[in-house]
């Protein structure tokens, strides 16, 4: 029977604080220069003519916007205390405190799917329209 039970994989290595918020941090910051950068070629060569490119456009700073949010919102993360949340963590009866700054920012940012959604819709309309498109060719 033990042959039958699999051992644990641990594929997830956490990392405690701060180290991993960090890293994490940073990650957003380079992703979100990525978009920028990514932005500027777009327009530099332009590309903008081209309806698939104007949608990565778009794309690319709705998520420069979501990197902002998330980045924002793990920072005001930190700042709150233990005590503004009631209830147990990780169950969706848990509450949060409105009681300062952090705690609106924590909380504005966690609606980060308003802004998410729609970078990737934009993003798949872009890519399946340059997919669709034989315009690059004249480039």
């Amino acid at each position: 029977m033990v042959g039958l039970v699999p051992r644990p994989a641990l594929a997830i290595q956490p990392h405690g604080p701060p180290e991993g918020l960090y890293v994490h941090q940073m990650a957003h910051v380079l992703f979100a220069g990525a978009m920028l950068f990514l932005i500027f070629l777009v327009q530099r060569r332009g590309l903008l003519k081209i309806t698939g490119f104007r949608l990565l456009i778009w794309a690319c700073g709705l998520l420069v916007l979501w990197n902002l949010d998330a980045f924002l919102g793990h920072l005001a993360e930190v700042f709150l205390s233990p005590q503004a949340f009631r209830g147990q963590e990780g169950n969706f009866s848990q509450r949060l405190c409105m009681s300062g700054l952090e705690s609106w920012v924590y909380y504005f940012a966690k609606m980060d799917h308003l802004i998410l959604v729609p970078a990737f819709y934009l993003l798949y309309r872009g890519l399946n329209a340059l997919a669709q498109t034989h315009e690059i060719e004249e480039i």
